[in-house]
């Protein structure tokens, strides 16, 4: 091989090294924005899930100012502290003497409020009287002044009289 052959083959090895080492760069650099752009994307898609939840917590929480709120009071009036129970049994006896029953109530414990959950008074009722009269108090007891769920209500014959047995629980904050 004569000097300018070598020279040449020197050069195009060289200018051939350079253009690899380009590509080979353009290639892996071509494939680092392809991540990138996918990480973009994704970042993107997550901000714009953001941004739609902020969106609806102002929207509930201009929805509660301006509806709920007035409507809070009502609940606390339905929904008493613990304190305000304590007359319960003396409650549901006035219910009950409307009615004409005979009447007793079992305080069976009570759950405490936690986290988001309101707080119960567990009971027991035990009512005797004529038929009309027991369903007028359970009508009544929709109308009672506190929250209340009715767990178990069971009527019984006797020879003289209805016996009815309600468990339930009285709801407080």
């Amino acid at each position: 091989m004569n000097p300018f052959h070598k020279r040449i083959a020197v050069n195009l090895s060289i200018a051939m090294g350079i253009i690899a080492v380009l590509v080979l760069g353009v290639v892996i650099f071509g494939f680092r924005i392809n991540s990138l752009s996918e990480k973009i994307a994704a970042t993107r898609h997550e901000l714009n899930e953001r941004s739609a939840a902020l969106s609806s917590l102002a929207s509930l929480r201009s929805d509660y100012s301006n509806k709920g709120k007035p409507y809070l009071g009502v609940l606390y009036n339905v929904i008493p502290q613990k304190d305000e129970l304590i007359d319960l049994s003396k409650d549901f006896q006035v219910i009950a003497r409307e009615d004409n029953l005979n009447y007793g109530f079992i305080f069976l414990g009570e759950n405490p409020p936690s986290q988001g959950v309101l707080g119960s008074v567990n009971f027991s009722l035990s009512l005797g009287g004529e038929l009309k009269n027991l369903l007028s108090f359970l009508k009544n007891l929709e109308n009672f002044r506190y929250l209340i769920s009715l767990d178990n209500v069971s009527v019984s014959r006797e020879p003289e009289l209805m016996r009815m047995s309600i468990r339930g629980s009285v709801f407080y904050r």
